[in-house]
């Protein structure tokens, strides 16, 4: 069987989602959707020619990888492999070629992380042999939104509203790279063009982004899509952050229920979101504290690049 790599076009979205909805097999539904991994492709920052290749056998797509320095050159590299499982060859093809594109990009010193499934067990062996080591999870929590959601208790002196226009969102995008800025040496800071790129993709509803203010300062937002993973009644929390002054108030779990009282009024019956497993401001216990559970976990695995 021979594969061949190749750079992705935007016709192939909806081949390319298809292969990684079959490595997300074990999670019994599909991630990935055409439309999104079209956006996706569109990424002002991507290269496609330089970054990124998909797999093909006898002309069918079963594979993706990414790999990129979000700092430019002289950085880290971060990659996605996936492949469909019954293409382990694909999957060998795609992470040689991650690899070599670190090698030319990375800087001394600098690393390569991939991340993967928790029930990725085969590919996790690969990476494992291959001299990856796991360095860290990050989790998926649900709650359901069956009962109606306590009435939120603010902190003196906040008020809250929804996002009003471009004028609000490079704060809000300001807030977040800040917010995120200390959870660990893999944060990626990542530029206005992407963020808005991504959050603003269909179907974004500016009603579901809400900000909270100190008299005219922005300390907090939670910014929420209607749907995750094509599903209606599936709300999500794209991004939850507070400013470091105000946290450990109750800025964070009052803008948390704040959302999924709305979502909960919209009609979605769960809400999710992701969050580090070692977030240092304490996320997991505020989110198990609202109700949340861990639903399932995504591994990040690390080597040298050079």
């Amino acid at each position: 069987m021979t594969v061949e790599l190749r750079p992705p076009r935007q016709e192939d979205a909806a081949a390319i989602a298809a292969a990684l909805n079959e490595f997300n097999r074990p999670f019994g539904f599909d991630l990935d959707l055409p439309e999104e991994v079209s956006v996706w492709l569109e990424f002002p920052s991507f290269d496609l020619e330089r970054d990124v290749r998909v797999a093909v056998v006898d002309g069918e797509i079963v594979g993706y990888s990414e790999a990129f320095a979000p700092a430019g050159e002289g950085s880290s590299v971060f990659a996605d492999v996936r492949a469909d499982p019954a293409h382990a060859d694909a999957s060998t093809a795609l992470l040689d070629f991650v690899e070599e594109h670190a090698r030319e990009v990375a800087a001394p010193g600098g690393k390569i992380r991939i991340w993967t499934a928790e029930k990725a067990q085969a590919w996790r062996n690969v990476l494992e042999a291959r001299g990856y080591e796991l360095y860290r999870y990050s989790l998926r929590m649900i709650s359901g939104l069956e009962d109606e959601p306590p009435e939120p208790e603010w902190p003196a002196g906040i008020s809250v509203r929804t996002v009003r226009g471009e004028e609000d969102e490079r704060p809000a995008f300001e807030l977040e790279q800040e917010t995120f800025a200390d959870q660990g040496d893999d944060y990626v800071p990542e530029s206005f063009e992407d963020w808005r790129h991504w959050m603003r993709r269909d179907p974004f509803d500016p009603e579901l982004w809400f900000l909270a203010f100190a008299g005219d300062e922005l300390v907090g937002i939670s910014l929420c899509r209607g749907e995750w993973a094509g599903d209606p009644e599936f709300g999500w929390v794209s991004v939850l952050g507070v400013r470091k002054a105000w946290r450990r108030k109750g800025l964070g779990s009052a803008l948390l229920l704040h959302s999924f009282r709305e979502l909960r009024a919209r009609g979605r019956t769960r809400v999710g979101l992701g969050v580090r497993a070692d977030n240092a401001t304490g996320a997991v216990r505020l989110y198990e504290r609202v109700g949340m559970r861990i639903a399932w976990r995504h591994l990040w695995y690390e080597k040298a690049a050079v």
